[in-house]
């Protein structure tokens, strides 16, 4: 209770001190420097004693008025800024001070060097000395058409240790789908597998990193063309070393039932700000388009047909089928089941289980 006590009382007093603060702030910088600059002003030409401005006529003191609030209007709004630059300042620090922990960290590990862990156990003790992790102690081993993790701990760059020791293996022409709640680290296990992320442990096989292609739910899309967005990151240029000319990537769209916006948005050359033109659905087809067109030996499809219907989704997996794309898919549809041969359920409390999957059986609610 006396926690939550000083919790509320903190919400209530810290917005009303940054409030009024600005309140303050803005208030001194926008208008009592100026009061004070013409007030400076006008009492110099209101004093009866001042013997140089009794000589003027009404010109000359116009003239010298102007000239003279002008200076001190400029001045004020000096002293303006100068009272707000404290606020800049403290902004300007904490940009700073991130921007230098990031360069820390990622000269760390680049060294293998990186100890900022900071998760304990139960006894107090840290848990990434209590399993003698090190960042790049691992082995990386580059194969073509296997994945392959050997005793391989599943850990953040922050120290989380995730699961002690991950251990499967996958060759081309089996897909797995990967589940688990919120957490549990599906997104850590494909950061680790695309070398995002050092090894702390084990060894991992795995394919060259050309080889392997990852199509998020909410995929990027490109400035430029329509081509520009399913060859990228490839450009023009790389299209035409590998032989393919716009009616492949037309065929592309047939195969995610897409080639409506051809017509739709003027062709391959045109541009648009893709972001907004395209919906949700369709952006996660062209990502998929952009699949067939690199054509890797191994693809993470991290929920990336959740805004496609299920008729369109069972002909993209089968396409990937056909082109031999081996598939790791992270989704809780249950209609996906069938497109997978192996299962890796994460538990989220450092357990997980690699099996084969049994079209008998509900896997999907175990």
């Amino acid at each position: 209770m006396w926690v939550y006590k000083k919790f509320h009382r903190q919400c209530i007093v810290l917005p009303f001190f940054r409030f009024t603060l600005g309140f303050v702030d803005n208030i001194l910088g926008k208008y009592i420097t100026n009061i004070v600059g013409w007030f400076a002003c006008a009492k110099t030409f209101f004093d009866v004693n001042n013997e140089k401005f009794n000589e003027m006529d009404r010109n000359e003191l116009m003239q010298e008025l102007y000239n003279n609030g002008r200076m001190m209007l400029k001045l004020s709004e000096a002293l303006g800024r100068l009272a707000l630059a404290g606020r800049d300042m403290t902004r300007l620090s904490g940009f700073t001070t991130r921007v230098d922990t990031l360069m820390n960290v990622l000269n760390d590990m680049k060294l293998g060097n990186f100890e900022k862990a900071q998760v304990t156990d139960e006894n107090g003790n840290d848990e990434m000395q209590r399993l003698a992790l090190k960042a790049g102690a691992g082995t990386l081993v580059a194969q073509d058409n296997i994945i392959k993790f050997e005793d391989v701990p599943l850990v953040t760059p922050n120290g989380d240790v995730l699961i002690e020791s991950l251990s499967f293996e996958v060759r081309s022409g089996r897909n797995v789908l990967v589940c688990g709640p919120n957490g549990c680290g599906k997104s850590s296990l494909f950061r680790t597998l695309g070398e995002l992320w050092p090894l702390f442990g084990g060894t991992l096989t795995k394919p060259a990193k050309g080889k392997l292609f990852y199509v998020p739910q909410r995929p990027y899309m490109t400035l430029g063309t329509l081509r520009d967005q399913v060859i990228y990151p490839d450009t023009a240029y790389d299209m035409a070393k590998k032989g393919l000319i716009d009616q492949d990537l037309e065929k592309m769209l047939e195969h995610v039932q897409l080639t409506h916006i051809l017509g739709r948005e003027g062709g391959w050359s045109a541009v648009q700000d893709w972001m907004d033109v395209l919906s949700g659905g369709e952006k996660q087809r062209i990502a998929m388009a952009r699949l067939f067109y690199h054509k890797p030996q191994f693809a993470i499809l991290d929920e990336c047909t959740s805004a496609v219907s299920v008729d369109v989704e069972g002909a993209m997996y089968r396409m990937c089928r056909e082109m031999n794309i081996t598939l790791f898919t992270v989704s809780h549809r249950k209609s996906l089941w069938k497109y997978h041969e192996y299962s890796l359920h994460m538990d989220g409390r450092g357990s997980y289980r690699f099996e084969q999957i049994d079209e008998q059986s509900d896997h999907f609610g175990s």
